[in-house]
Formats: structure tokens, C-alpha cells, sequence
């Protein structure tokens, strides 16, 4: 994409994220009053299991750093490093997201088992855990499952396509910590709200301009949102036609995230949109930094 191409699609979405948020910060409180269902199935799938993308891509890098520190030994601290560091990263990402995964399904077995919403579940902190005979047996069993499947992509990798994809995974990788960090300081620091939280004449509600300071409250902005966004970044470690197709089928799946967020009430819809087209804009930037510094003169083949 030509740099003119770039600006005019940055226009468009810039253009677009301003309208939205204009639009919430005059009826926030009405769209989500009319639009929440906490039953929603739509809404707590994407809840449950939606937040993928943002382990996962670290998942990836670590498997990435794995095959490369397995194909280069001729320094073997360097490929051991490699290697145990890249299975630590995996495994680690891969229980955090089964963690979540465990923890919303316990809150819905709970809320059926009291005749709650299906999707009312905390999304702030949760206690509830399976045995960790179980836990742990899950965790062993979709890790080979896992490793398996992202292995058998990479055999089939040359030496200088593993060494550019382990280049890749240091940006995703760098990507992914931007976008929560910066996710995790700005609900801390609006301590603003959830739709769920709101006392029964909603007085407490604020609009997403106002910062309330940390307070316990992490409405804004959205931590699924932020995640689901992050699904674009797959695209990077693709070429040709697979790497159009995943990155509008992020698009996809990120702004079906945004909807899901408000129709389960754990968003406002300046929640979402914001967070959209802030990890949209860490993922532009860090992209273009690696075309820039890298890409231009070694391209994935």
C-alpha cells in the first residue's frame, strides 16, 4: 500500500472513530439501555472464548523461537536459550488463556445453577477454578495439540523464512505488550463503570471523556476489544493472498467483538471504539517500523 493509499485510509477510519465517538458521548447510557441482553449467546461466546488473539500471538512466537533455536545449534547457548524460552512463552500464554477460558465457563455454570443472565459474569476478577488435575491435564493435552499443528507449519519453512518469521514474532510480540499495557494504564486511570455495575437509576454512569482515576471500576476502554484487534497481526507472519485474507477476516472478528462487548453490557460502545482504533494505531505503527527497519531489505518469501 502506497503511502497516498495510507493516508486516505487513515482519513476514512480517523473520520469514522470521531463520528463514533461523538455519537457516544452524547447517548452511551441510551444505546447500551436498548441494546444490552446479558442471555446473549452471540455475547458470551465472544466473551468465553473471544480474547484469543492476544495470547495467542505470543503462543506463536514462542512455537516460532522454538523451530529456530532447534534448526541453529552452532551456538548452543544462544538456540538453548532460544528454545526454553520459547516453550516458557507458549506454554505460559496458552494457560493464561485457558485460565480465562475456565473462568468464564464457571461463571455460566454458576449463573444458570442460580437463574442469573448466561453472560453476567465478572469480568474483572474471578476465584473459581477446576481441579488442577484437571486444569493441568487440558493444559499438557492442547499444548501437544498446539505444538503439533504450528510445528508441522514451520518444517515445511525454509531456514530464511524461520529467521524472518522469528523476526516477525519480536514485533508481534512487542505489539501485543503495547496494546495491553496501554489497554491496562487507561482503565485504570478512567476508572470508569461497566453497563452491569450501574446502580438502579444509573447515576453513576459517566461519559467516556470524563477520567474518574483509579477507582476499581475498568470500563474503559475494552480489554476483549483491545484482544480481538490484535487478530490482524496473524497477517504478518503470512504473504500473498493469505495475507489479505486474514487481515479483513481481523477486521471481521474484531468489529463483531465491539458489537458483542456492548450487547452483553460489559461495554459502552465509546469503550469498544476506542479501543478499536488505539490497538489498530499500535498495530500500524509497529508494522510500519518493521517494513521500515527490516522488511525492506528481507522479505518473507
Amino acid at each position: 500500500m502506497s503511502v497516498a493509499e495510507q493516508k486516505r485510509w487513515f482519513i476514512a477510519t480517523t473520520s469514522i472513530f470521531v463520528v463514533l465517538m461523538i455519537i457516544a458521548g452524547c447517548w452511551d447510557l441510551q444505546i447500551s439501555r436498548h441494546f444490552i441482553d446479558y442471555n446473549s449467546i452471540f455475547g458470551t461466546l465472544f466473551q468465553t472464548l473471544g480474547e484469543f488473539p492476544v495470547y495467542m500471538v505470543l503462543v506463536l512466537s514462542g512455537e516460532i523461537a522454538m523451530a529456530y533455536g532447534l534448526r541453529n545449534r552452532v551456538n548452543g547457548l544462544f538456540s538453548g536459550s532460544l528454545v526454553i524460552g520459547g516453550f516458557a512463552l507458549s506454554i505460559w500464554q496458552l494457560q493464561k488463556y485457558l485460565s480465562e477460558i475456565e473462568s468464564y465457563s464457571l461463571a455460566i455454570q454458576d449463573n444458570v445453577h442460580c437463574h442469573r443472565p448466561i453472560g453476567l459474569a465478572n469480568s474483572d476478577s474471578s476465584e473459581a477454578g477446576l481441579n488442577l488435575v484437571i486444569t493441568y491435564a487440558i493444559l499438557i493435552f492442547t499444548y501437544i495439540v498446539v505444538t503439533l499443528l504450528l510445528q508441522y507449519w514451520l518444517y515445511h519453512k525454509t531456514a530464511q523464512q524461520i529467521k524472518q518469521l522469528l523476526i516477525v514474532s519480536v514485533f508481534a510480540s512487542l505489539t501485543v505488550l503495547l496494546a495491553y499495557e496501554a489497554n491496562i494504564a487507561l482503565k485504570q486511570a478512567w476508572g470508569r463503570i461497566r453497563p452491569y455495575e450501574l446502580n438502579t437509576t444509573q447515576s453513576d454512569f459517566t461519559a467516556w471523556y470524563q477520567i474518574n482515576g483509579p477507582n476499581g471500576h475498568l470500563s474503559f476502554p475494552s480489554g476483549h476489544s483491545m484482544a480481538a484487534t490484535l487478530m490482524i497481526v496473524f497477517a504478518w507472519f503470512t504473504t500473498g493472498k493469505w495475507h489479505r485474507y486474514i487481515w479483513g477476516f481481523g477486521i471481521g472478528y474484531a468489529v463483531l467483538m465491539y458489537v458483542s462487548r456492548v450487547r452483553i453490557g460489559a461495554h459502552f460502545m465509546s469503550d469498544t471504539v476506542f479501543s478499536g482504533f488505539l490497538t489498530f494505531l499500535i498495530i500500524y505503527i509497529i508494522w510500519e517500523l518493521y517494513k521500515t527497519v527490516i522488511a525492506s531489505s528481507n522479505q518473507l518469501e
